[in-house]
């Protein structure tokens, strides 16, 4: 009831922040309506619809694998909350997918969504729980799945009033698919009833079973820093000019739309930095690449000599270490991988990471990695193992989603 009240009471001021958020986020009016519960396209009539709610870029990534083994099979859509998720979706999947922003949770714009839409199942990727919009889809009967189910602290810390809220919506739940044990104590927690929840492991294990081979994209040996948030280039950036390298340090940000940012950032300590969207490329001169596109870090992950996580050495969460493990790197993360706390126990049970406390350990494992290639490889060697070991968790999902179908 306190939610219904709240949603209903601050809805201007979700308006004003959903305005905001387009115009500085450049969205563009599709982003404002749908968003708002509005301008859906029109979709063709069809027996079965799967959609994937995938709240931004890390669950779109999730959902990969799922969504290109069955994408000829059945008509996909996907929902995002945001306009980097959207222009991952059409990076990835092209026009073999519909796409759409997920509405607010309002009852009539859930509604006016899925009369528009017409899904028969929903599977929600992670962690999203929307009270308003489980209920409606048990109303309709849409077959509600959460897929790769996760928890944060945050969550189960939640006001009494929010987790009566969440454990309420998590009785019109079909299924409850979750990534590890711990995940699935969480659920039952919050109200989830033990039938509801099966533990099938971790789906972006599927993704990093299975990827692919790519031209090196760059023609000199590099260090990449992946997915790295504010603080992390400038720090970093400072670390690695003191170190002196041969090597080219390359950095992919988690949000290109801070690039301006860190170019003036960045652009007084190298005299030759290169920006992948100003179309400039890497010569024999540059000292640092700045490559501020989406999806295009499957192919630097394959050919740099060695990793650093971002978003680790800021209270961000981490990000997935996956996918350079596959690919057999070197990775290096900093104290924070509060977001990825199974991956992490993973490679380090395996000898396949090296987790730094600070930028001086950071600044020591690099001199110790670049000069070791042995290191390096055997790193490698050790992560790719580990991440093989569950190389058969795609089959897993598929035929647990699929199973009622």
């Amino acid at each position: 009831m306190v939610y219904q009240i709240l949603i209903r009471l601050l809805s201007p001021l979700i308006l004003l922040l959903i305005a905001i958020d387009s115009v500085k986020k450049k969205a563009g009016l599709a982003f404002f309506l749908q968003r708002l519960g509005l301008d859906y396209p029109q979709l063709p009539m069809v027996s079965k619809r799967i959609w994937f709610h995938c709240a931004s870029v890390g669950e779109v990534k999730a959902a990969e694998p799922l969504i290109k083994a069955l994408e000829s099979h059945y008509h996909i859509l996907v929902t995002t909350n945001t306009p980097t998720g959207q222009q991952l979706v059409q990076a990835l999947f092209q026009d073999k997918v519909q796409h759409c922003y997920l509405p607010l949770d309002w009852p009539f714009a859930i509604r006016h969504f899925l009369t528009s839409c017409q899904p028969t199942d929903c599977w929600i990727l992670e962690t999203e729980i929307w009270p308003n919009l489980y209920r409606i889809c048990a109303q309709q009967n849409i077959d509600l799945k959460i897929v790769n189910a996760r928890l944060s602290h945050k969550t189960l810390n939640a006001p009494n009033w929010l987790k009566k809220s969440y454990q309420q919506s998590l009785q019109c739940v079909n299924q409850i698919l979750a990534r590890s044990q711990a995940e699935a104590d969480r659920f039952i927690a919050l109200g989830a009833l033990p039938n509801q929840v099966q533990v099938l492991g971790n789906l972006k294990y599927a993704q990093a079973a299975s990827v692919p081979s790519s031209v090196n994209p760059i023609q000199r040996d590099y260090v990449l820093l992946a997915s790295s948030h504010e603080d992390e280039e400038v720090k970093i950036a400072e670390l690695w000019n003191n170190l002196k390298r041969p090597e080219l340090l390359v950095i992919v940000p988690r949000h290109p739309k801070r690039s301006e940012t860190i170019q003036k950032q960045l652009n007084p300590m190298f005299s030759h930095l290169a920006v992948a969207s100003k179309h400039q490329a890497v010569t024999g001169d540059t000292d640092l690449f700045l490559d501020d596109r989406l999806g295009k870090l499957m192919p630097l992950f394959e050919h740099a000599k060695l990793v650093i996580m971002g978003g680790s050495f800021v209270s961000k969460g981490g990000h997935n270490i996956l996918e350079p493990a596959a690919y057999s790197k070197a990775i290096i993360t900093g104290f924070d991988m509060s977001d990825f706390e199974e991956e992490t126990a993973l490679l380090l049970s395996h000898n396949a990471l090296l987790q730094c406390q600070n930028y001086s350990d950071l600044d020591k494992h690099l001199q110790d990695l670049l000069a070791n290639k042995n290191q390096r490889q055997k790193l490698g060697e050790n992560a790719q193992k580990a991440v093989r070991i569950q190389s058969n968790i795609l089959q897993t999902y598929l035929d647990k989603l699929l199973q009622s179908s």
